[in-house]
């Protein structure tokens, strides 16, 4: 990817309808990223964590959805982040100096087993075929160490997902070639039995509002009132009660997975047999 490609798709289009809906998806989904990222590190427990984040792509852009630079200002985490783009890599790099960035493939992790805390995937797994997730899921296993977090995030092939890949093609329009479109129980079963589920929701349903609409809110609406309203949208994805409806039309989902902690295996007890014991003369 070049530079000017780069910039190209950082840049507010000229069209404002899409000008808008970009502006929009930058503030709703940095807020929902967040709000996911803060449960996982929540489950990692207190105190200074070592983070692995994969896909630089929000780091490069920078603003809302810039999750690793966030975090580091906000908690203190130690930031190590992975993108297979080289000029992807050099952008976040520039951005957020304080994120360790590497030039990696996730199915082929250059670090050592039990590094990290925390493995935050927020839809990397989805620009794989499905015959890479297996093998992603396994290397984010084996850079855990006991008790860490794995956070993935996916687009899934939810009903609402279904329906718009097939207007698409009616309409003769193509997909990303990049993008993959996943089952819940697929993901859920290639974690394997290293990696326990803790918790699983809706980490987005890509609310948009109509156009005319969307603009008003952008616009005219104070900075702390769309964040407030941001906010409750993604408090009500991830709802408890409306997760049972959410999960079948909603576009990302996640799941929060515990590296199970290695147990060392116990001595097997030897009890004596009755007939080899002696009364005492």
């Amino acid at each position: 990817m070049t530079t000017d490609e780069l910039q190209a798709l950082a840049n507010e289009d000229d069209d404002p309808a899409t000008a808008a809906r970009g502006r929009w998806d930058t503030e709703y989904l940095g807020r929902c990223y967040r709000s996911v990222v803060e449960t996982a590190m929540l489950r990692a427990g207190r105190g200074t964590r070592t983070v692995l984040k994969t896909d630089l792509w929000n780091e490069a852009l920078g603003g809302a959805r810039d999750i690793a630079g966030h975090f580091h200002e906000t908690h203190g985490h130690r930031f190590f982040g992975l993108d297979l783009a080289r000029r992807v890599c050099a952008e976040a790099r520039s951005r957020v100096p304080t994120v360790r960035v590497v030039q990696a493939d996730i199915r082929a992790l250059p670090f050592r087993p039990q590094s990290f805390d925390v493995v935050l995937d927020l839809s990397t797994l989805d620009h794989l075929p499905e015959a890479g997730v297996v093998q992603a899921l396994g290397e984010y296993a084996r850079v855990l160490r006991d008790g860490g977090v794995l956070l993935v995030v996916f687009w899934q092939r939810s009903l609402l997902v279904r329906q718009r890949l097939l207007m698409k093609r009616l309409l003769g329009l193509r997909e990303k070639s990049n993008q993959s479109y996943f089952a819940r129980a697929d993901v859920r079963a290639g974690l394997g039995k290293t990696l326990t589920v803790l918790d699983e929701f809706v980490a987005g349903t890509l609310f948009v509002p109509p156009y005319r609409l969307m603009g008003v809110l952008l616009d005219r609406l104070p900075a702390r009132a769309l964040s407030a309203l941001l906010r409750g949208v993604a408090a009500v994805e991830r709802w408890d009660a409306a997760r049972p409806l959410l999960k079948h039309v909603a576009g990302l989902y996640g799941f929060a997975a515990l590296r199970s902690q290695r147990v060392a295996p116990r001595p097997p007890s030897v009890t004596p047999c009755r007939s080899a014991v002696r009364a005492a003369p």
